[in-house]
C-alpha cells in the first residue's frame, strides 16, 4: 500500500547528527506508527516519506528548518543568578521550565557564573542538520476512530471495537 494522506504508516528509524551521534531511534523499543498527515512527525519526514510503500527503506537529511529549527538569538537571555531560587544546585545543561504568556516553556542553562545565568529557549537541537534512516514496516487505511481521534490504535483496540 502506498503512503498517503489518512493512512497509518508504522516506520523503524534512525536519526543522527553531522558527527553520527544518535538523536533517537526506535532500536531496542517498538517502530514508530503515526498516521500520515496528521501532523505528529516534521512535516518535512511526511513529505519526503509520500508515495513510498512497505519495505522500501529511505535515507535523507533535514536542515534546520525543516527539522528543530534554526537557532534564534533573541531565545537567549542572561539572568540575574539572584532571581534563582535554587543558587547553589545550578549547573549547565539544567533543563526547567518558564511562563511565557500563560504557556510553559522549556529552557536550558547554557552558562553561569556568580552573578549571571544565560539560559537558552531554543530546542536543543535549533540549528542542527538531521541525517535519518527509515525503514517503511505497514501502511493501513486509518480507522474512522483513528482518524477523529488523531490516535493510532493497537490491534487490540481495532479487533474490540469491530466486536470481533
Amino acid at each position: 500500500m502506498i503512503i498517503s494522506n489518512n493512512r497509518v504508516v508504522t516506520i523503524e528509524y534512525k536519526m543522527v547528527d553531522k558527527k553520527g551521534d544518535i538523536i533517537d531511534s526506535s532500536d531496542h523499543g517498538e517502530p514508530l506508527a503515526f498516521i500520515q498527515g496528521g501532523g505528529s512527525l516534521f512535516l518535512a519526514i511526511e513529505k519526503k516519506i509520500e508515495g513510498h510503500q512497505t519495505g522500501e527503506r529511505l535515507t535523507f537529511s533535514l536542515a534546520p528548518e525543516e527539522g528543530f529549527g534554526v537557532h534564534d538569538k533573541s531565545k537567549v537571555k542572561v539572568i540575574p543568578r539572584g532571581q534563582f531560587n535554587s543558587k547553589d544546585g545550578l549547573h549547565i545543561g539544567m533543563q526547567f521550565f518558564t511562563q511565557k504568556n500563560g504557556n510553559d516553556l522549556p529552557v536550558t542553562i547554557t552558562a553561569l557564573n556568580d552573578d549571571e545565568v544565560t539560559v537558552d529557549g531554543n530546542h536543543p537541537l535549533a540549528g542542527a542538520d538531521i541525517n535519518i534512516d527509515l525503514v517503511i514496516v505497514d501502511v493501513r487505511d486509518a480507522t474512522e476512530i483513528e482518524l477523529k481521534t488523531g490516535k493510532v490504535q493497537t490491534d487490540e483496540e481495532i479487533y474490540a471495537a469491530s466486536g470481533d
